[in-house]
């Protein structure tokens, strides 16, 4: 493992073509090293190592393709495995961090693994409803388990090692199942009155395991006969748990709860022994809990993206760790349930997101993830020491910023967030300055008309509602001018014409539709595309539309004929963000994690940019056109040297 990073931790593991990494990507689970000194980070962007003394990153361990979700460590501590979202597992040397063997196989994400007791074999739960026995030291696949219904969250082995257990998100079988590792046989099936398990864990000597179901409750099952034991307090029960984690004495086990605490439980009497709360201002909850090999101190990461250590004995907090992003995992929590996030088709509350977008003058980026806006100096971004404000949009639960715009003079930011409202704040001071209200359902877009006079936001109420922003002295809110009716699904992206005579819009109808702004009246649909429309954009010069969809397309429209200009397709099934160049010769789409970079002219398909490990739901180009911004799902804003591609 590199212990002499020579860069800062912004330039480390950058794909080509990238000059700088803002955010670490949100935390899935935290391990710590078994000799105690380091602690492994398993991210949406990689495996972060971090000094658990000074809490400064050593490394990122780089090379999955999609979020990290698992990691364990191995029974020697030589080794770690991670798995991903991308359908692997992957062995790793835990001193070097050096990559050893992949396990592939799985169909779908992988949620969890887990090392048998003897360190020769691995499971893996997935997304694809099996769990999967792999030979530790030739990655071969040694018996696929089948049986389940739906995506199987959780598998672990019991203590001797003879057999599994595996809990499913939820469906009809629901419960938990116990396997024969020999064999591969299903040998027993306990039902759970809520239908599904989230995690579940053996005890330590294996006469009972351990499950937190998706209500929130603590149970705890006989190994051999299935029957429920005892189930932990009910005063603890509601809200959303971190998975189970043992004290290293075995006689007590953590577990985060939704309510900014941390609960250490006894084992034997299922008695809540103590809390250590996180004390932040934001809605949040403990997402990974991690015990010191000592036992002294007990480490959280908690869903805004802060680490923090405490001393179990006074519960004094002894250090934090920062500057991850919101929890972002490789599945969807929806009640207590999971679903792939793949099946979502709008963006919605719970898909936090990096939303990015220059100022008009090129020297402020701003950008939104879950309930914050930041404002940085785009130049001082090298360093990350000039973020200059936060703004606190909302402290109640999953009430996100969704879209953000400029002015065209910098002054003001509109923010639209998955509640009926859009808001206005003074750039310079983050004050803010009002809201625009009428939108009977969540707002996922908002633009400024050329001369900032306008502001139109976009809405799940199938509406586009233009709304009189008043200039003087003050920005004011003004009335509402038009409320645009069309759409007959959810309206995902908006955008001015250059010279603010037109409005185009985009939905989850599958259309495009072309506004007067000046009547409101509509002028044209268009209707090609054969899934819904998550992006437009009009060329500098207002001559093309571009529109970019969940069927896999970009496509380009004469803007005052209609006509169809082009198709453009990358590697992926969706094209979720669209910008053009300055210039007008670009025009560039971001997808599941690649950024596509067309010409314009020809339609050549002139470069191809992989660093993202999430959809790419926000691009940005910078006034002078050297630099693209990248906002993705999976925590991190990347910066792009534009300098290589061709004829920008």
């Amino acid at each position: 493992m590199n212990m002499q990073k020579p860069q800062h931790y912004t330039q480390w593991g950058l794909s080509p073509g990238a000059k700088k990494r803002i955010g670490k990507g949100g935390i899935n689970e935290i391990k710590y090293f078994p000799d105690g000194t380091r602690l492994a980070v398993a991210s949406t962007i990689g495996i972060w190592i971090y000094d658990v003394q000074t809490g400064k990153p050593l490394d990122l361990i780089t090379g999955h393709t999609g979020p990290v979700n698992s990691l364990v460590f191995s029974p020697d501590a030589g080794t770690f495995v991670t798995a991903s979202d991308d359908r692997t597992a992957r062995l790793w040397d835990a001193n070097t961090g050096q990559h050893k063997i992949s396990f592939i196989g799985h169909t779908e994400a992988i949620n969890s693994v887990t090392f048998g007791p003897e360190g020769e074999r691995l499971a893996t739960a997935s997304d694809d409803k099996t769990i999967r026995l792999w030979n530790l030291r030739t990655g071969e696949q040694i018996a696929k388990l089948e049986g389940h219904t739906e995506i199987v969250l959780s598998a672990e082995f019991s203590p001797d090692g003879t057999v599994l257990a595996s809990s499913e998100a939820f469906g009809e079988g629901g419960g938990i199942r116990i396997w024969d590792v020999q064999t591969g046989e299903l040998l027993k099936h306990f039902t759970e009155e809520t239908d599904w398990v989230e995690y579940i864990v053996y005890s330590p000597d294996g006469s009972m395991f351990i499950s937190r179901d998706g209500c929130g409750e603590i149970n705890f099952w006989d190994a051999n006969t299935g029957k429920k034991l005892k189930t932990c307090e009910a005063e603890s029960w509601m809200g959303d748990f971190s998975p189970i984690t043992f004290a290293p004495d075995e006689n007590s086990f953590a577990t985060g709860i939704h309510g900014d605490d941390v609960c250490l439980w006894d084992i034997g009497t299922g008695r809540l022994l103590k809390r250590f709360e996180l004390e932040v201002d934001v809605d949040s909850w403990p997402s990974s809990v991690a015990f010191s090999p000592d036992g002294e101190t007990i480490a959280c990461a908690s869903e805004e993206g802060t680490i923090r250590f405490w001393e179990i004995n006074t519960s004094k907090i002894l250090k934090t760790i920062s500057d991850h992003t919101l929890h972002c995992s490789s599945t969807q929590k929806t009640k207590g349930k999971r679903s792939p996030r793949k099946t979502v088709g709008t963006r919605h509350p719970s898909q936090r997101t990096y939303f990015v977008a220059y100022s008009p003058n090129g020297n402020t980026l701003a950008s939104s993830y879950g309930t914050e806006i930041l404002m940085r100096n785009s130049e001082a971004g090298e360093t990350q020491t000039t973020i200059t404000y936060s703004w606190e949009i909302h402290r109640r639960p999953q009430q996100n910023v969704l879209a953000i715009a400029h002015s065209s003079d910098g002054k003001i930011l509109a923010s639209a967030e998955d509640t009926t409202k859009a808001r206005l704040w003074d750039t310079q001071s983050g004050r803010f300055l009002g809201s625009f209200v009428g939108h009977k359902e969540s707002i996922s877009a908002v633009a400024f008309s050329p001369d900032s006079r306008i502001l139109a936001t976009g809405s799940d109420d199938n509406t586009i509602r233009l709304w009189e922003v008043r200039i003087g002295e003050l920005y004011l809110i003004g009335e509402l001018l038009f409320t645009l009716t069309g759409h007959t699904d959810n309206v995902c992206a908006v955008a001015f014409s250059p010279d603010g005579d037109n409005l185009v819009t985009g939905g989850c109808d599958k259309t495009v539709r072309l506004w007067d702004v000046r009547t409101g009246n509509h002028l044209k649909t268009f209707t090609d595309h054969t899934g819904s429309v998550y992006a437009v954009a009009y060329s500098p010069d207002g001559s093309i539309l571009a529109s970019g969809s969940e069927d896999g397309t970009l496509r380009l429209w004469n803007s005052q004929t209609g006509e169809l200009l082009e198709t453009l397709k990358g590697q992926a099934e969706k094209m979720f963000s669209v910008a053009f160049s300055p210039n007008g010769s670009l025009i560039t789409c971001g997808d599941n994690g690649a950024i596509y970079f067309w010409d314009v002219q020809t339609g050549k398909l002139l470069d191809t940019y992989k660093g993202h490990t999430d959809v790419v739901d926000s691009l940005a180009y910078s006034p002078d056109g050297e630099t693209l911004a990248s906002g993705s799902k999976d925590g991190t804003i990347l910066l792009w040297d534009l300098t290589t591609v061709t004829n920008r």
